[in-house]
């Protein structure tokens, strides 16, 4: 059963649009449940409510489009209203059939339909029939399965088709990642980390394309010799073979032959590699002898191998547009390094959330991005013109003049708007009714220093000093770390800068230092690393402390804090280094002050422990938000789950800032919540007075501070956190927005 499953969604996954992926289900499920007819009705774009008969084997073909069901109408519409399977011995009998002339269908009065439903939402309905004989439990199940995995597929079917013909306008919708606009031309980078994301490209240089090919080959070959011969010393000779036998896999043959003849007929190289690899693990998958159908992931390992020279080859040639679009699978934040700067507009990415690393980063720079597109027909975006809104999660594919227009004029608004606040620049964040809050900006960038002081920030609230690590290909020296931080310590003389300890894992690995874990986010990250390996704790830490030295106004914060014995045992690692320090120049230097990260539900209820060893606190709202909602915010399946705003991660915020005023500790909060206009409003109710964040979101956090009085807000406050759920939270704060005349700023509340 599970072959036959397996082998129906590869082919539909294959399939070049959804008419040839519907034809091929019904065909394949004749065949597998021994059925004389089989249809497939899916829900009209513009009418999810009305189901149209797409694809039918074994009926009239006349009827094919012209067949319709409402939700709950005749049978079909029955099972998309119930979303629950019907298996009928007798369909003409039953109270809710509705013939179909000149159909057929009374002649196969045996029926089995399920529903084909993704995310709560029914795309459509199978149906199968015979003359006689009911379908039995093994067939319903088996239907049922399958309707479950074509759900996505179906999807992808659709949006190949969509996006097949260069000329016409498509719309795909993800989640607000970063917030803001942009108008440019889509490139699609691949690091050989998969096939399936490879771009297609046409290419004129025909000899170029053959020798990066050849050269990528010639290299592998190389490599897997070498290997064979290394493990004969310690693997059987039969082991051994694989690497030989992969090695004159390219040593000639159709692997090389379809694909130099793909690159003669104009695809550059990785596509036409791509394509050959595709095709000849096809043929494996589809054999019926186990061992033989394994060997498909021999073909596709081979395939990896050679792409990851190939992408390297060409990655030398890489020319990016004026306006860049990055567009990837899962676009990572060593992605953003490759892409200059003052070219890169914005993001658009199939995997992640608003909360994601990644997002985070572009929100720091100022880019807008689009994050968890599902079924993004990547293969087809490179060099197509493309409009991303930041704001509610769509990009426009090759727009027309009509959207073009409409977008141009909405980014004349925004740079308006951001002219119009940059006359608050020299003002006091206060409210109307004088209460003063201290506005921070996120950095970890060095390009991040200038914006950050013309926005009239007051300091650096989180220094992310993961960067410099995750663009390297090794741990940076003590040097190196001290030049960094001696820059923005500087840059910042007189205001707090406040450097976060080492912060990977989870969502932001570093190549050169892997950690394979089944959960990520629940297992080796944060201070769980630095602790585990002081020796890079320690190096760090030096560096901080040493480029403090006559500036003194560094402040150290370490993440992912979960109990208090993690800051007595960081403490300890800290006035180490400072006694050496202090031994090697010759005079008293001050212990910088130390914060915590609150990010860890343990940290909220420990909260009173951990406060009274630290200095301050800062609230991580991403983190806390994840853990508490148990809702992974890289996740776009359930990207409509997580919100800051939620009544619960309130109330936990709240306790926070209770726990902290036993010992008088300052609290801060430096997720992206705090950039958020409705969560400025929300965490100011609760007495916060400290926020930190991107730069481009400052001067509109400082808007709204001086638009409402600490007293209303505190009594907002109340009321949300007697709301049940976190759209009646962000509605609520929505609206007081509006009535201060702000509703243009509700756009940018994630």
């Amino acid at each position: 059963m599970i072959h036959r499953l397996q082998r129906i969604v590869q082919e539909v996954n294959r399939a070049p649009d959804i008419d040839s992926a519907l034809v091929l289900i019904t065909e394949s499920l004749i065949q597998d449940l021994n059925a004389q007819a089989c249809s497939i009705f899916l829900a009209k774009e513009n009418d999810p409510g009305v189901l149209v008969l797409k694809a039918s084997n074994g009926l009239n073909p006349a009827i094919i489009g012209k067949v319709e069901r409402k939700f709950g109408q005749g049978l079909i519409g029955t099972i998309a209203a119930r979303a629950e399977a019907m298996n009928l011995l007798d369909a003409p009998r039953h109270k809710k059939f509705l013939l179909v002339p000149n159909s057929g269908e009374v002649d196969f009065p045996v029926v089995l339909g399920v529903p084909i439903i993704a995310h709560r939402e029914v795309l459509g309905v199978i149906s199968v029939q015979r003359a006689e004989n009911a379908f039995n439990e093994d067939e319903e199940a088996f239907l049922t399965t399958l309707a479950a995995q074509l759900a996505t597929s179906i999807e992808r079917a659709e949006s190949k088709g969509r996006f097949s013909t260069e000329s016409t306008s498509q719309v795909v919708k993800g989640v607000a990642g970063a917030p803001g606009m942009a108008i440019g031309v889509a490139m699609v980078l691949n690091r050989g980390v998969n096939l399936e994301s490879v771009p297609d490209k046409k290419t004129d240089d025909i000899d170029g394309e053959l020798k990066s090919f050849r050269e990528a080959v010639r290299k592998v070959c190389a490599e897997l010799t070498e290997q064979a011969e290394k493990m004969r010393a310690t693997l059987p000779e039969e082991e051994c073979a694989l690497f030989l036998a992969y090695a004159q896999m390219l040593a000639g043959g159709s692997l090389i032959d379809d694909t130099e003849q793909g690159i003669k007929a104009g695809s550059w190289a990785p596509s036409s590699w791509r394509d050959t690899i595709e095709q000849h693990a096809y043929v494996f998958t589809q054999m019926e002898d186990r061992y033989l159908a394994e060997r498909a992931n021999d073909i596709r390992d081979l395939g990896l191998r050679v792409l990851r020279k190939l992408m390297l080859e060409q990655s030398t040639y890489l020319d990016f547009p004026d306006q860049t679009i990055l567009v990837g699978d899962e676009v990572t934040a060593t992605d953003l390094a490759d892409v200059p700067l003052d070219c890169l507009s914005g993001i658009v990415s199939a995997h992640g959330s608003s909360s994601s690393h990644v997002a985070i980063l572009a929100h720091a720079l100022g880019i807008p991005a689009v994050m968890g597109v599902p079924n993004l027909p990547i293969k087809q975006l490179d060099g197509v013109d493309l409009i991303v809104d930041g704001y509610n999660g769509s990009a426009f594919v090759n727009p027309d003049k009509a959207i073009l227009d409409e977008y141009s004029r909405y980014l004349e608004e925004e740079a308006a708007i951001e002219k119009d606040l940059l006359g608050l620049k020299g003002q006091p964040a206060v409210t109307t009714d004088k209460h003063q809050v201290t506005l921070l900006v996120n950095s970890g960038l060095m390009s991040d220093h200038t914006p950050s002081l013309r926005s009239g920030a007051e300091g650096v609230g989180l220094y992310r000093t993961e960067i410099p690590f995750q663009i390297r290909d090794r741990f940076p020296s003590e040097e190196e770390q001290y030049l960094i931080y001696r820059n923005v310590l500087e840059t910042f003389k007189g205001m707090p800068v406040a450097l976060r300890t080492l912060d990977v894992g989870g969502d932001k690995p570093l190549s050169y230092f892997p950690i394979y874990e089944a959960n990520p986010f629940l297992g080796w990250r944060g201070v769980r690393i630095t602790l585990d390996h002081p020796e890079i704790f320690v190096t760090q830490v030096r560096a901080m402390i040493r480029a403090n030295v006559g500036i003194n106004n560094l402040e150290i914060l370490l993440p992912m804090i979960s109990g208090k014995s993690e800051v007595d045992e960081s403490l300890v690692l800290i006035n180490r280094v400072r006694a050496e320090i202090e031994e090697e120049v010759g005079e008293k230097i001050g212990l910088p002050k130390i914060g915590a990260m609150i990010e860890v539900p343990s940290a909220v209820y420990q909260i009173e422990d951990i406060c009274s060893v630290v200095d301050f606190v800062s609230i991580g709202t991403n983190d806390l938000t994840q853990y508490l909602l148990a809702v992974d915010r890289n996740n776009e399946n359930v990207a409509d789950l997580y919100s800051s705003l939620h009544p619960s991660v309130l109330k936990a915020m709240c306790q926070i800032v209770q726990g902290a005023s036993v010992s008088d500790t300052p609290v801060s909060v430096c997720g992206e919540l705090a950039g958020d206009p409705l969560g400025v409003m929300a965490l100011l109710g609760m007495g916060i007075n400290s926020l930190s964040m991107s730069v481009g979101s400052l001067l509109r956090a400082k808007k709204v501070i001086r638009s409402f009085s600490y007293s209303e807000l505190t009594e907002s406050l109340q009321k949300a956190l007697a709301l049940s759920d976190a759209f009646l939270v962000r509605d609520m704060y929505a609206g007081m927005l509006d009535e201060r005349g702000l509703g243009g700023f509700i756009r940018a509340g994630k």
